[in-house]
């Protein structure tokens, strides 16, 4: 039973995947819906924040003032992350732009050393380095070659390191202080609202907003951010943390299908080889294929 459980938890996680990977195309379609990226992450992040106060209101109450500290400075990471991976989209393709975001995974073990004098290993060492390079392969500009990059490419960069610091930051304020990560989370998401909202109002022009044109702020708020929340946290209440970050190092692989399906974009060479490096150098600092791994007693 308990086996079933995991197998039923990830099958969740993947299908979540699939929607997260689905949300860089959706993303597009906002765009093009004439939705300028701060406008477009409000409909994410409030209603992600609205959603996940209602179904997990009884964790308000465990929100104190080290929760709101630093979920204010782990908040301005994770707007900064998703601003820069908007705007991304809007200058580059979906299918760019989902495998770029995908790096901040070879960055995370480079601030843990930072934040938790955790040693850089030999595999993230390789991960970091076959990533790169699939990035510069997946940048490559016909006629500028592999010198310039794509300004939706460069901003999509900025975003992935802003995501890693998102991520380590956030796990470096819970493990320090003990906070709530619920508590924690909601709080990060409405700071995240609260700049989009001032950056809205500030810089952009809100279009006549329909059900036509709206809908894919809406799913991204309810599926892409809330849904995959609550899917993610009770995966990894179940399974193992490694298995769930392995199945989630499949969403740019997804962006790359929705891309083609949804907006009918063209997988050139140069993005499927660069793609497909970047995919291995995930694989590599989360699998570490080749270490020899001690059987548990258990």
């Amino acid at each position: 039973m308990a086996e079933k459980k995991v197998y039923q938890a990830e099958l969740m996680v993947l299908v979540v995947t699939i929607i997260w990977g689905l949300g860089f195309p959706i993303t597009k379609i906002a765009v093009n819906n004439g939705f300028s990226p701060n406008t477009i992450m409000v409909g994410r992040f409030l209603t992600a924040s609205i959603i996940l106060s209602i179904v997990f209101r009884k964790h308000l109450r465990r929100i104190t003032m080290n929760t709101i500290v630093f979920g204010i400075i782990t908040g301005i990471f994770l707007f900064l992350g998703f601003y820069f991976q908007t705007v991304g989209n809007v200058y580059t393709t979906a299918t760019k732009n989902g495998f770029i975001t995908q790096l901040n995974i070879v960055f995370v073990p480079y601030l843990y050393y930072l934040f938790f004098k955790k040693k850089v290993d030999i595999y993230n060492i390789i991960s970091v380095i076959v990533a790169v390079v699939g990035l510069f392969i997946l940048a490559y500009t016909k006629g500028a070659g592999f010198t310039e990059f794509n300004k939706g490419d460069l901003f999509t960069l900025i975003c992935a390191i802003m995501v890693a610091f998102n991520l380590v930051t956030n796990s470096y304020f819970q493990k320090k202080y003990d906070l709530s990560p619920i508590a924690f989370t909601i709080v990060t998401m409405y700071l995240a609202a609260f700049l989009s909202l001032i950056a809205m109002f500030t810089f952009d022009t809100i279009p006549a907003i329909t059900i036509a044109n709206v809908w894919p702020l809406l799913f991204l708020g309810v599926f892409n951010t809330a849904l995959g929340f609550l899917v993610q946290s009770y995966a990894l209440k179940i399974s193992k943390p490694t298995r769930i970050s392995l199945i989630v190092s499949l969403e740019s692989l997804f962006s790359a299908i929705g891309a083609v399906l949804i907006l009918n974009d063209v997988l050139t060479l140069n993005v499927v080889v660069g793609g497909l490096l970047i995919i291995t150098g995930i694989l590599i600092t989360e699998a570490k294929p080749f270490k020899k791994y001690k059987k548990s007693p258990l």
